[in-house]
């Protein structure tokens, strides 16, 4: 199977199931370094640890990203996704609506760092990673 249809089966897997470190241990056992979450297009770049890039286009509809940044629901929005309390759509939703224009996952330094529109770092999180794939 190509890397691009890959990682869209596993991103698919992780939005149904929200079983993060399964997800997370895949992007590593393909060798992805991080990868760029565009909120207002839903696309993703990948990028390997050999600093191969790869593309996904999302199908989804565009999400308008507010202006106003609002760091409290930042923190709230990944504190609830990633505890599994909310859904993916709903993530990005609130991650929009408080001024989140991408997030970068890296997953060798294990943090998530949040961007605005003008490219100002709003927030950084940690990942976690099962230890078996570190």
């Amino acid at each position: 199977m190509e890397l691009p249809d890959l990682l869209s089966q596993i991103f698919d897997r992780v939005r149904r199931d929200l079983d993060f470190s399964l997800f997370l241990s895949a992007l590593q056992q393909n060798n992805v370094a991080y990868y760029i979450y565009y909120l207002p297009t839903g696309n993703i770049k990948f990028v390997t640890n050999t600093d191969a890039v790869v593309s996904m286009k999302s199908n989804r509809d565009l999400l308008i990203v507010s202006t106003k940044i609002n760091l409290a629901k930042i923190k709230l929005a990944a504190k609830k996704h990633f505890a599994g309390e909310s859904g993916y759509d709903e993530f990005c939703i609130a991650l929009a609506g408080s001024g989140v224009f991408k997030w970068v996952t890296d997953l060798n330094d294990k943090k998530r760092r949040y961007w605005s529109v003008d490219n100002i770092l709003l927030y950084v999180d940690d990942i976690t990673c099962p230890e078996n794939a570190l």
